[in-house]
C-alpha cells in the first residue's frame, strides 16, 4: 500500500533493510558508505539531498522509470507495478522497493538512469557488482525468479537491459551481512562532532 517517496514509505524505509542499501551495508557502493548508513538506521534520519539533486535525479529518475515501464512491459509480455515488499511474514526486517513487479510475482523490474559507462556494461551483459545486491534482495524479498535489470532515459532508443537471476552464495551473504549490520547497529555510538579550528589572527 506504500507510495514510494511517500512519509509513510520513509518511515518504513528506516525501520527495514532496504535492497537499495544492501550494497552500502556490503561496502559495494560508491554513494553511501557503511558508516553512513549505519548512522542513517541509528538517528532514524534519512538522507538529506539538494534541492537540485532532489529536482534533477530523484524527480527525474521517476519520471524517466514511469516512461521506461511500459517499454519493459513490451519486453517481458507482462504488466508491472510498483510495490514495495516485505519479509515480515517471515519473522524478517528486509525490504524491496520495486519498480516493477508481476501480478504473480515472478519477474522484477528495477531501473536505473541513463548512465553511458553503466549502459555499456548492461549491453554487454554484465551487471556490475555494485548493483547485485539490489537485484538479489529483490528476488530474496519478492520470491521472483528474476529481475529485469534496465538503463535508460524513458525512450526505445537508449534502453538497455540484463535479467538477473537469484544466486543462493548472494542470498547467504546478504542475510548474514544484514545480521552483522543489526549487530554493528546495537553497539553503535554516533562519533563526537570535531570542534571546529579557528585560525588565530595574524599581523
Amino acid at each position: 500500500e506504500l507510495v514510494q517517496g511517500s512519509p509513510e514509505w520513509q518511515a518504513f524505509r528506516l525501520t527495514h533493510h532496504g535492497a537499495s542499501e544492501a550494497a552500502a551495508m556490503l561496502g559495494l557502493s560508491k554513494k553511501t558508505t557503511r558508516s553512513e548508513l549505519l548512522r542513517i538506521k541509528h538517528t532514524g534520519t534519512p538522507k538529506e539531498f539538494s534541492d537540485w539533486v532532489q529536482v534533477n535525479i530523484l524527480d527525474y529518475g521517476h519520471q524517466v522509470e514511469a516512461l521506461a515501464r511500459p517499454l519493459v512491459e513490451e519486453i517481458i509480455g507482462d504488466d508491472l507495478y510498483p510495490v514495495t515488499c516485505s519479509n515480515e511474514d517471515e519473522g524478517g526486517n528486509l525490504s524491496a522497493s520495486c519498480d516493477g513487479l508481476t501480478m504473480l510475482y515472478d519477474t522484477a523490474f528495477e531501473h536505473k538512469q541513463w548512465n553511458e559507462a553503466l549502459a555499456a556494461s548492461v549491453r554487454a551483459g554484465i551487471l556490475p557488482e555494485e548493483h547485485m545486491p539490489q537485484c538479489q534482495q529483490i528476488m530474496l524479498v519478492t520470491g521472483a525468479a528474476r529481475v529485469i535489470f534496465v538503463v535508460s532515459d524513458g525512450t526505445p532508443g537508449n534502453l538497455v537491459w540484463v535479467e538477473v537471476r537469484p544466486d543462493p552464495e548472494w542470498f547467504d551473504r546478504i542475510r548474514a551481512g544484514w545480521a552483522q549490520f543489526d549487530r554493528d547497529l546495537a553497539d553503535y555510538v554516533l562519533p563526537e562532532a570535531k570542534p571546529a579550528i579557528v585560525a588565530e589572527p595574524v599581523q
